[in-house]
Parts: C-alpha cells; sequence; structure tokens
C-alpha cells in the first residue's frame, strides 16, 4: 500500500532548486546594486566638470576676458567654483599650437577637467578660442 505525500528526495531536489534560484536572484540584486552606485559616483563626477567647464567658458567670454583662463597644469581655472568633498577635481590648461583646430591667427587654449572619485573618473576636453 502507497501512501500519498513526497519522499525524501523529492523535497530534497525542491530545497536545491529553491537554493539555486535564491543565489541567482541574489546576485543579480547585488550586481545591480553595485552598477547603481557606480551610475551615480560617475553621473554626480559629470555634473561636477560641468560645473568647471561653465565657470572656464564665463571667464573666457566677454570680449577681451580670453587671457583670464589661466594656463598650467594643474590650473586654478576653476578654484572660484567650491570644490565636493570625496571628489578631486583636477583642471589642466595648455596653450595649442596652429592646426586644424586652431587656424593660424588664433589663440586657442585645450582645458581638460578630470574629477574623480575612487575609481571612477570622469574626463572633459574642450578649447576655448580668442579669434
Amino acid at each position: 500500500m502507497r501512501r500519498a505525500g513526497f519522499s525524501l528526495i523529492e523535497l530534497v531536489m525542491v530545497i536545491v532548486v529553491v537554493a539555486i534560484g535564491v543565489v541567482a536572484i541574489g546576485s543579480a540584486f547585488a550586481y545591480v546594486s553595485r552598477s547603481l552606485a557606480l551610475n551615480e559616483e560617475l553621473l554626480r563626477s559629470w555634473q561636477i566638470a560641468q560645473e568647471c567647464a561653465e565657470h572656464v567658458l564665463g571667464q573666457a567670454r566677454a570680449p577681451g576676458s580670453y587671457a583670464a583662463v589661466p594656463l598650467g597644469s594643474p590650473s586654478s581655472a576653476c578654484d572660484a567654483v567650491p570644490a565636493v568633498a570625496g571628489y578631486t577635481r583636477t583642471v589642466n590648461v595648455t596653450t595649442m599650437a596652429a592646426s586644424a583646430l586652431c587656424s593660424a591667427g588664433w589663440a586657442c587654449k585645450r582645458v581638460e577637467i578630470a574629477v574623480t572619485r575612487g575609481a571612477v573618473t570622469a574626463t572633459m576636453n574642450f578649447m576655448v578660442v580668442d579669434y
């Protein structure tokens, strides 16, 4: 006579299958959490770089104010912009020689802004021209 119910082997198999599913879901959740945190740091780094870039462009926008963007590696071009705790901002401003990007007779400066937090670095490059 056979009893209704599950055998011990059937119960162990169900437990194993459920455990594999839980581990897969848990690791996917951990990956998504790390990815979200990395994206938030990268976005904040870009925002800090953009704020500095707008400050540099504001210095160079007015007629005759091209020289207000100080050369240097690192440059003091963004010293007036408040620093954000935990993020390192580096600004390099160099003079560009005449090329396809900078025509003869123009004065051009290449501005590179790098914002770093841990392993995340956002870099922004642009050119300021006095023509």
